[in-house]
């Protein structure tokens, strides 16, 4: 049986508003999946150098901003913070603790763009 309006109004003070793939959003550091141009794991961040993949991505149009996660040395992460900044991309740096999984950097979208394959290799 569904719940009345008025039930639903309770839960939601109660209980807060239902979130969508929550999973996926602490996967992708509060992305969705599918607004998702590129990503990189923890490990590849702190290699030397930049991905191309990554740089493409910043160049890409319908990328709207570059998040990094806290759990990476921000020295490591400076070059793909530089070229997202001359490149006009915001820049957002997120708290590791409340993020699941290996992933390190996302460039993001503002919309869904249904990349497939979006990991660097």
């Amino acid at each position: 049986m569904s719940k009345s309006e008025l039930e639903k109004a309770i839960d939601r003070g109660i209980y807060g508003t239902p979130e969508l793939k929550r999973e996926e959003i602490n996967n992708y550091l509060g992305c969705f999946r599918e607004r998702v141009l590129k990503a990189l794991t923890k490990k590849q961040i702190v290699e030397p150098g930049t991905y191309k993949e990554i740089l493409d991505a910043i160049h890409d149009p319908r990328a709207k901003r570059l998040v990094i996660t806290n759990d990476v040395q921000l020295s490591f992460a400076m070059d793909y913070i530089n070229l997202a900044h001359k490149n006009n991309v915001e820049f957002t740096l997120v708290d590791g603790h409340d993020y699941s999984g290996d992933i390190g950097l996302v460039v993001v979208s503002d919309t869904a763009v249904d990349i497939e394959n979006i990991y660097v290799n």
